[in-house]
């Protein structure tokens, strides 16, 4: 089955407005002499880990920032979204208790879905999820050789 070629076209410029840089990793060590391949990924290594957030977990700063964005645009969605389920008369409560409760299990819903949605998308937008040969790393996106570097 073939594919609309609007859909090809939105995809493809969603992917050059979206994707790294190419040979653009976050923690590589630019203008640097290494030994060899080895020591270069080690102190790559390294960098990323001296600059992660050890706070809920081990988060890489594009994590976190993705995470936390994810939160604030999350629960402001979900509170929009689920707002008008507190117009549906529960018993004797209140309209204003109504509305309240319906925006905070909207907000709580939408912040959890976006932090992580954001927190793992985040990453792949800043160049983390790279190998040094460009290609994305293991368990980033299928290894198909029929896909593209994005795994479709």
């Amino acid at each position: 089955m073939r594919r609309p070629k609007w859909l090809n076209q939105a995809e493809e410029a969603i992917d050059e407005r979206t994707g790294p840089q190419p040979g653009e990793r976050k923690y590589a060590g630019r203008g640097q002499a290494y030994a060899d391949e080895r020591h270069f990924l080690r102190h790559e290594q390294q960098e990323e880990t001296s600059q992660a957030w050890y706070g809920l977990g081990l988060l890489t700063d594009a994590q976190l920032k993705g995470g936390l964005v994810g939160i604030v645009l999350g629960a402001l969605v979900g509170a929009v979204l689920f707002l008008p389920i507190g117009l549906i008369e529960w018993g004797d409560l209140g309209l204003g208790w109504r509305l309240g409760i319906a925006a905070l299990c909207g907000a709580l819903a939408g912040a959890t879905a976006s932090a992580v949605y954001l927190g793992g998308r985040e990453p792949e937008l800043e160049g983390e999820t790279q190998d040094v040969d460009d290609r994305p790393s293991i368990g980033t996106t299928l290894r198909d050789p029929h896909t593209d570097a994005r795994g479709r």
